[in-house]
């Protein structure tokens, strides 16, 4: 009878060793693109291309691409991205379809764009676009093997 016990006692835990615990595995993909003009069948046609080369006054698409690839819903997924150097934000440029989307003039606090401000002479100054250091998209869920966009445009400097 003790023996049984014994083998029982192996079994499960041989049993238990096997089991894997879903979990989400969430991957972004960043991309820089720009916008450029080209003829098809004698028309404008605006298309988007890797910015490999810029100069100033150039406008920026960045676009974060994100997928949970885990077996697991990922909840309140926090996508952040800063504003590359030598850039400034686009006004009311951020999108991300039923994303919370916050700035930060530090990398440290995060607030709507109509709240994001610092302090001066005791008093509190909302801060301009051009300040913006970063963005950040609180995501609330993405399911298991779903994905979603979310974006920004800047100017170069």
């Amino acid at each position: 009878m003790k023996n049984n016990r014994i083998m029982m006692l192996f079994l499960a835990l041989g049993a238990w060793s096997n089991i894997v615990y879903a979990q989400p595995d969430v991957k972004i993909n960043i991309v820089a693109e720009k916008e450029i003009i080209v003829q098809e069948d004698g028309k404008d046609v605006i298309k988007r291309v890797v910015a490999d080369e810029t100069i100033p006054g150039d406008v920026l698409i960045y676009t974060l691409n994100y997928a949970n690839k885990g077996d697991d819903d990922a909840l309140a997924v926090k996508l952040v991205d800063p504003i590359p150097s030598d850039t400034e934000y686009v006004a009311g440029s951020a999108f991300g379809k039923g994303a919370a989307i916050t700035f930060s003039i530090d990398g440290k606090e995060y607030e709507k764009a109509d709240a994001l401000g610092y302090m001066v002479n005791g008093e509190k100054v909302i801060a301009s676009p051009e300040l913006y250091t970063h963005i950040q998209w609180l995501v609330k869920k993405i399911s298991s093997d779903d994905s979603g966009v979310a974006g920004f445009r800047v100017r170069v400097k």
